[in-house]
């Protein structure tokens, strides 16, 4: 039985962005922060995730806790997955 792990992906868009290096050294913050929480999020793509996450609920008025969207945007990274998925079949 084949394991598609496509299906419990989000859809990814790639698109460019331009960033200045204020911007960069506060996904550094950022960084920082989430790594506190235990996950893992060294690359920029999660780390924007993340802010754009966190962004989003307070700007909606929304509570947000950020160990829950950290372990939301790992778990949803194809390269975190998959790695996540061979240690699973590893062990079995």
């Amino acid at each position: 039985m084949e394991d598609n792990t496509d299906s419990a992906l989000p859809k990814r868009v790639v698109r460019t962005i331009t960033l200045t290096q204020e911007d960069l050294s506060l996904l550094d913050g950022i960084e920082r922060v989430m790594s506190k929480t235990g996950q893992r999020i060294k690359t920029d793509s999660k780390l924007i995730r993340a802010a754009i996450q966190v962004a989003h609920a307070t700007l909606h008025d929304e509570p947000y806790d950020v160990m829950e969207v950290a372990e939301r945007v790992v778990k949803e990274d194809g390269r975190t997955l998959s790695r996540l998925l061979e240690k699973e079949k590893k062990s079995q």
